[in-house]
């Protein structure tokens, strides 16, 4: 009897001894305009004193919870791709459990089309055109006898002309 009054009072203090911590946690819930939860937004949390951060972002059903925090000020930054970011100053205590609702409202589209090309090379100084017959197609191609014009009627836009129209 005795020896089990001894071992329920020392599993008493004992979990007392773990309940006890300096950290603090912060949960919340992210939606948007129509209370509808925004899965995988980044929730940041940056902390005022020595500028470190915590980035979790929320499940599916927009929830995010930010374990073993030092009591301090805290900057609260969420964002989600389509909506404008929240700003929000959030102050941390021993051991309290703050949970935070944020509420993101649709925000501007930031759409762009980059079209980058080469232009072609102009040349400006004479009328020649000229085109370029790869290795590849002429050790390929089957000609006839491997006469040159064959050759050049591979490009685009050449002909053979015959008599007076040859030029």
């Amino acid at each position: 009897m005795r020896i089990s009054l001894v071992l329920l009072s020392v599993l008493t203090v004992s979990a007392a001894v773990f309940a006890q911590s300096n950290y603090a946690s912060v949960s919340g819930k992210v939606v948007d305009a129509q209370s509808l939860p925004i899965a995988h937004a980044t929730v940041l949390l940056t902390s005022a004193s020595n500028g470190t951060t915590r980035t979790v972002t929320t499940d599916e059903n927009g929830i995010f919870y930010a374990p073993a925090l030092l009591p301090d000020d805290y900057q609260l930054t969420v964002s989600a791709t389509g909506f404008a970011s929240v700003v929000q100053p959030l102050h941390v205590e021993v051991g309290q459990r703050l949970a935070v609702d944020v509420s993101l409202k649709v925000g501007p589209v930031k759409e762009g089309v980059a079209v980058t090309a080469a232009a072609d090379i102009l040349r400006s100084t004479d009328a020649s055109v000229g085109e370029v017959v790869e290795p590849k197609s002429i050790q390929e191609l089957p000609l006839n006898g491997r006469m040159l014009i064959d050759l050049v009627l591979t490009v685009p836009g050449a002909h053979a002309g015959f008599g007076a129209q040859t030029g």
